[in-house]
């Protein structure tokens, strides 16, 4: 064998073992319920729109009130 040869079979063998760790990282037994529980779970909204019951402003907030910001500094 010339060392072309052996640069190519090593090269090969390497990937070989690359294939296979890949694979292995891919199937882990560890990461199915994680996977499993991204799919099926729904993520809550944070920010909700909301009519302000003064002006029918309708406004974007993350907090639990029917005023808008406007209308709150007035009160």
């Amino acid at each position: 064998m010339t060392r072309d040869d052996e640069a190519l079979e090593r090269k090969h063998a390497e990937e070989i073992l690359n294939r296979k760790t890949k694979a292995g990282i891919q199937a882990d037994a560890c990461t199915t319920p994680l996977k499993m529980f991204k799919g099926h779970v729904k993520k809550k909204l944070l920010v909700k729109r909301v009519t302000c019951k003064k002006c029918g402003k309708i406004f974007k907030t993350n907090r639990n009130t029917q005023l808008c910001f406007i209308c709150e500094k007035k009160e």
